[in-house]
């Protein structure tokens, strides 16, 4: 006999990742409906298209979502990405960002892909970069970015040259998707996924408008900066996925237990770290 399905409702926007995530959820018998959570729209596309065309004054290329690459192809008008980008140290968060800089600018080759998010990547480059830190990193963001990444850097000696090229709205489309997906899937409907902070922002402002609580579910979160951005906004989160991949979402929806001994993990050595802190801090005024 054939167990139900498990319906996963994906507060993500469409892009060339869904069939990978749509094929891999199938094939762990989780039925996954998608709701477009955000839109786009690009901004400075020709400050930008300027600032690639000298590459000789910058250390390298940091992109953080597959937005960004998107808006370097914008900026590019259908032209090439000049090869002097390729000689530099280019970094991006996840394989989905990474493999569309491969296969949209000229096979341009990103480290850091692994990382997973901005806060790690930050940590990778300041342990990786061996160039000279006098000329900046380029940072195609959006509106929404955080200083992270930003803050990390700068406290490690590097420039970075931020060039805000795209903003993020919440869709119009969310509501509509959002009733015809819990109509459809009833009662099978056992997760909700929320794959970034400001996904989750959109989806509350819905959920709260509608007086629909978020209870009868299980919230997973993708990234501990998606997690937090749940929390913040009153809700349980019962497993968080490391990365945004369609393989550590899978791994937490099968395995949860995991995520949340490793999260305990965390906090415990956050505590730790905090009262050494504390206690060094205790020492000096005392000296």
């Amino acid at each position: 006999m054939t167990s139900r399905q498990r319906t996963v409702i994906i507060f993500k926007s469409e892009s060339d990742s869904t069939d990978v995530y749509a094929e891999t959820l199938l094939g762990h018998n989780f039925n996954p409906v998608f709701v477009p959570t955000l839109c786009f729209g690009f901004k400075n596309l020709q400050e930008l298209g300027g600032k690639l065309q000298t590459p000789d004054k910058y250390a390298g290329i940091i992109f953080t979502s597959p937005r960004c690459v998107e808006a370097v192809n914008e900026a590019l008008q259908l032209g090439e990405l000049p090869g002097g980008w390729k000689l530099l140290h280019n970094y991006a968060v996840g394989e989905v960002t990474h493999n569309l800089a491969l296969s949209t600018l000229q096979q341009l080759f990103t480290h850091g892909k692994q990382t997973g998010n901005a806060r790690n990547l930050g940590e990778y480059i300041v342990d990786t970069f061996d160039g000279s830190r006098d000329l900046p990193l380029l940072l195609p963001c959006g509106n929404l970015a955080t200083d992270t990444l930003l803050s990390k850097l700068a406290e490690n000696g590097f420039c970075v040259d931020a060039c805000e090229v795209y903003e993020t709205k919440c869709s119009p489309q969310l509501g509509e998707c959002v009733e015809r997906a819990l109509k459809e899937a009833g009662d099978s409907v056992e997760f909700l996924a929320f794959f970034s902070p400001s996904g989750v922002a959109c989806a509350m402002e819905y959920f709260r408008a509608h007086n629909i609580s978020l209870e009868p579910w299980k919230l997973v979160a993708i990234g501990p900066s998606t997690r937090r951005a749940l929390e913040s906004h009153g809700q349980k989160v019962y497993c968080t996925a490391e990365r945004p991949t369609v393989e550590h979402l899978v791994k937490v929806l099968l395995n949860p237990q995991d995520s949340r001994e490793r999260l305990v993990r965390e906090r415990e050595q956050m505590q730790e770290l905090e009262r050494a802190a504390a206690a060094a801090a205790s020492a000096l005024d005392n000296n």
